[in-house]
């Protein structure tokens, strides 16, 4: 009985060593996606983390009250700001994130390279070949606020779009918020079949105004001052070679 065990474990040894080449070379399920620049009460799922960290396609990022997390892909940035949840993907243009709750501040380098940033169901894409700098926060599901520094970003809700131009902002009402039983990148072919919708209330306008109902204009324009200031964590990281990890 013991030569037949001894056997046993000698083969399975066997089949691991010579299956270990092949291991080897088997891609992740989440594949490398950046890595962290700096960090200040930042985290990758529930574990603290600290510059120079690898980002994967699909991890959760967040930051505590006061914190502030920075990750490049590429040469393209994304800062959280403080009290921020976001789940970020690779996509083919560059990397698609996720805005659980908080606010994010993005640059793209003005080449094909881009970061697509999703807020309930508004779809934030900053112009390609333009060097962009932004930032986009959830004040609450259904109220999204965007913010376009420099370039220009097209925002998108329902069937209603707005080309946000240099140093001008806009509150942008959401047709849905959306309640997730999983969570995946809003690129996939069946990200709608892993959450629900709930219709956002009608906005309530000035007195003597009739309420805003869906298929009316969703975007509000805003003074640029009062959308908060863009941390210099990004201005500087955007004005550093594109070429760093």
């Amino acid at each position: 009985m013991k030569i037949v065990r001894l056997f046993s474990v000698a083969a399975a040894f066997g089949l691991v060593v010579a299956l270990a080449p092949v291991l080897a070379q088997a891609p992740p399920s989440n594949p490398a996606l950046g890595l962290v620049a700096k960090s200040v009460s930042g985290h990758i799922g529930e574990a603290a983390v600290t510059e120079g960290a690898t980002v994967y396609s699909g991890d959760y990022l967040s930051t505590e009250e006061n914190g502030s997390l920075l990750v490049r892909v590429g040469a393209l940035s994304l800062e959280l700001q403080a009290s921020t949840g976001a789940h970020i993907y690779r996509a083919p243009y560059g990397a698609v994130v996720e805005l659980n709750h908080g606010a994010v501040v993005y640059t793209t380098p003005g080449t094909r390279e881009n970061i697509v940033i999703v807020a309930s169901d508004v779809r934030v894409t900053p112009v390609l070949m333009l060097a962009d700098l932004g930032r986009v926060s959830m004040d609450d599901p259904c109220n999204i606020t965007v913010y376009s520094q420099r370039g220009q970003v097209n925002v998108k809700v329902g069937s209603e779009s707005h080309l946000i131009e240099e140093s001008k902002a806009y509150r942008v009402r959401a047709e849905f918020e959306l309640s997730y039983r999983k969570y995946l990148s809003p690129e996939a072919g069946n990200y709608h079949d892993y959450h629900d919708h709930r219709a956002c209330a009608p906005v309530m306008l000035a007195k003597g105004k009739p309420p805003l109902f869906p298929g009316q204009d969703r975007f509000m324009y805003l003074a640029a001052g009062a959308t908060g200031i863009i941390t210099v964590w990004t201005v500087d990281e955007a004005l550093e070679s594109p070429n760093r990890p």
